[in-house]
């Protein structure tokens, strides 16, 4: 449940680097496919792995994850990478058949490290041949039978459906599976813990028309009762939900109630709680309109300011 407040904030950019741009460059406009940032990477496989000793950089994202666009359950059918991994998410990577590129850009060129199934390929194209590598990489990936589904409850396929077709008109895109640090970047104040807890979608603008790919509102959607649930993941919701009214973010919450309906909540100001059946289409259409409508312009107002404060 998440209290109404508000006060200034900075919608936080998830392209800040040169490989960041060109993977956004090389791999954001291809044809069925769409670019989902920061996944948490235990989501990108079937079931995530239970490896102790990795939970915390499993937590962690990849640069993105690309998925069909018509695809309900957004299953990732390639995984890029921008920064170094360690040798135990290699593995895991390796053993689980999930085709990873890896983008680096040094002085303006590109280099994509291709790894699947124990195969390493380094390739270096020309700048006229990066588009031929680029679809040579997807045809590789796409013979890959193991694939982890972003979106995993029809909740989630509800919103993200609506969520869609709003991006679609105001050059937005839908993330999926993104650690809350991500999707409000750093702050001081943040717990580690609460950074790492997962968002299941993100609404952001689209990195080809605004160079930073800036968030404009995340969206926890909890599909268990309260009563169900385990007290520390309830204790993190949470500690979420408040440091969001606490530091003027932008949020949705919707979280199932014991009836099977889903109460609908949000940090900012003139939106109402609601109560949305899990299969009401409409219903979750009008709430997200309303919702991303405001985010919207709320993002562009912080923006626009930042720009006056640039160019004074």
């Amino acid at each position: 449940m998440i209290p109404e407040g508000h006060t200034t904030f900075q919608p936080n950019r998830l392209v800040l680097e040169a490989a960041h741009r060109a993977a956004v460059d090389c791999f954001g406009s291809l044809a069925g496919l769409r670019l989902s940032l920061r996944p948490a990477r235990r989501y990108l496989f079937q079931e995530p792995p239970d490896v102790r000793s990795l939970q915390v950089e499993l937590r962690k994202p990849a640069f993105a994850a690309l998925v069909a666009e018509d695809d309900p359950d957004a299953e990732a059918q390639l995984v890029l990478e921008t920064e170094p991994i360690s040798p135990g998410i290699r593995a895991l990577y390796r053993a689980a058949g999930i085709p990873v590129v890896t983008v680096k850009c040094r002085l303006g060129a590109c280099q994509f490290i291709y790894e699947r199934d124990g195969f390493y390929g380094d390739l270096r194209p020309a700048e006229e041949l990066v588009d031929q590598t680029v679809q040579f990489l997807l045809t590789c990936a796409q013979s890959a039978f193991y694939r982890g589904r972003l979106v995993r409850t029809v909740a989630e396929r509800q919103i993200a459906e609506r969520l869609r077709g709003i991006a679609d008109e105001v050059n937005c895109l839908v993330h999926h599976r993104m650690p809350f640090g991500y999707a409000v970047g750093y702050r001081p104040d943040l717990p580690g813990r609460a950074a790492r807890q997962t968002i299941e979608l993100v609404l952001g603008f689209d990195p080809r028309h605004s160079p930073a790919g800036e968030v404009v509102l995340p969206i926890r959607v909890e599909t268990r009762p309260a009563e169900e649930r385990d007290p520390e993941v309830a204790q993190l919701d949470e500690d979420v939900a408040a440091f969001a009214v606490r530091a003027g973010i932008p949020m949705v919450a919707v979280e199932r109630t014991a009836a099977g309906e889903y109460a609908v909540t949000c940090s900012m100001d003139g939106i109402e709680e609601c109560i949305i059946a899990e299969d009401d289409a409409q219903g979750w259409a009008r709430y997200f309109d309303v919702a991303c409508k405001v985010a919207l312009e709320r993002a562009c107002s912080s923006l626009r300011g930042t720009e006056a404060q640039h160019s004074g």
